[in-house]
């Protein structure tokens, strides 16, 4: 048998190894030259820096089950007809969603990613052609603006009862800066996100309740009416979920303007806004109207999950500013800073009232951000 048809188990360590190399060995030396020992060389890579950076360094895990489901990549057309197998490119799905969220935390300080370390835990019934096709799914999340700097130096491999994929990130930024930065929000600050708001949320619910843990269910003609007339906002949403692809290039560019207080939104706007006001001991005011707006174009979404109309509305406001998995990035600038291509205002920064700095909204929702404990 072809080692290539067998599972990790059958193959061993070093065919495994054998096959990530074959992926990451071709893509690191197309633009490793600050990599001076990269994986399988020896016992740690070995970088090198640019003259004047520091080092940013973040780490991140998704697991089966708990961060994704294998049947969330069978697509807008499997979704329409009640189908959820996963299909052949799921495990590069994986490889970039888990990257992405990596890379977003770099760019989200304001640094360029230059590195990754992948411990991958898999059954030992996984096929081998997996471990091949997630690192191509590594490495396109790589190949995205942003991170042409970011080489694949290492990792480790594990056996476990479901896929988990733990990321180390490296970034660098200019020596002395000090980056964008929780703490660093002002009163008078403008507040705007660069990214998409609410779309990874709805479509987490398409494929959570439209697909289920335990498979699909067939959908109604109604049903049927709105994927039609909406097809390719569905087809947003999921991806935004199941590929997620953060402006990279972003964090960088919020800080090259002025930018100086910033983090990526993975846990939903209210609960992240809210980290960025206590850590700044400032309040943040939402601009109602800005995210109602925003709100508005993922009601179709709601209305296809069986909201009526007033419950798609706040079913879909609840995504905007509750939903997680986004990796919008939000940032503010002071007051006359032009905003970066890319960024829009969806509030302001304000002295602390009193009490505990907090996020001031009209609005009420449902669910105020992800938690992943």
């Amino acid at each position: 048998m072809d080692h290539r048809e067998s599972t990790v188990g059958q193959a061993g360590e070093d065919a495994v190894l054998t096959e990530v190399m074959e992926i990451v060995a071709p893509f690191n030396a197309r633009r490793g030259a600050h990599l001076l020992l990269g994986p399988g060389a020896d016992d740690a890579a070995l970088l090198v820096p640019r003259p004047g950076s520091q080092l940013v360094l973040t780490t991140d895990t998704m697991s089966q089950d708990q961060d994704f489901r294998p049947c969330w990549w069978s697509g807008p057309e499997q979704l329409a007809a009640g189908a959820f197998e996963p299909p052949d490119e799921y495990p590069m799905e994986v490889g970039t969603k888990a990257a992405a969220q990596n890379l977003s935390d770099i760019s989200a300080m304001g640094a360029q990613p230059t590195a990754l370390l992948i411990s991958l835990t898999l059954p030992r019934t996984m096929p081998l052609t997996w471990v091949a096709d997630f690192y191509r799914g590594v490495v396109r999340a790589c190949e995205q603006p942003g991170a042409q700097r970011c080489v694949i130096a290492g990792g480790d491999l594990g056996r476990g009862d479901v896929v988990s994929v733990t990321i180390t990130a490296v970034g660098e930024l200019a020596a002395g800066s000090a980056g964008l930065r929780r703490d660093a929000a002002a009163p008078g600050d403008t507040l705007a996100v660069c990214g998409p708001l609410g779309r990874a949320a709805a479509g987490l619910a398409l494929l959570e309740e439209s697909s289920g843990p335990e498979g699909g269910t067939a959908i109604s003609p109604q049903q049927q009416e709105l994927f039609t007339h909406h097809e390719e906002l569905f087809g947003v949403c999921m991806r935004a979920q199941t590929r997620p692809a953060p402006p990279l290039e972003a964090g960088p560019a919020a800080l090259a303007a002025g930018g100086r207080g910033g983090m990526d939104i993975s846990d939903g706007l209210l609960r992240d806004a809210a980290r960025l006001a206590r850590a700044s001991g400032v309040d943040i005011h939402l601009d109602d109207d800005v995210l109602a707006e925003e709100a508005r174009t993922l009601e179709p979404v709601a209305a296809y999950l069986g909201r009526p109309p007033e419950q798609a509305r706040h079913q879909a406001l609840t995504w905007v500013m509750g939903g997680g998995e986004e990796y919008a990035l939000l940032g503010t600038f002071p007051a006359g800073v032009v905003l970066p291509e890319g960024f829009r205002r969806i509030g302001e920064v304000r002295e602390k009232a009193d009490g505990v700095p907090r996020v001031v909204t009209g609005h009420v929702v449902s669910n105020v951000g992800w938690s992943s404990l």
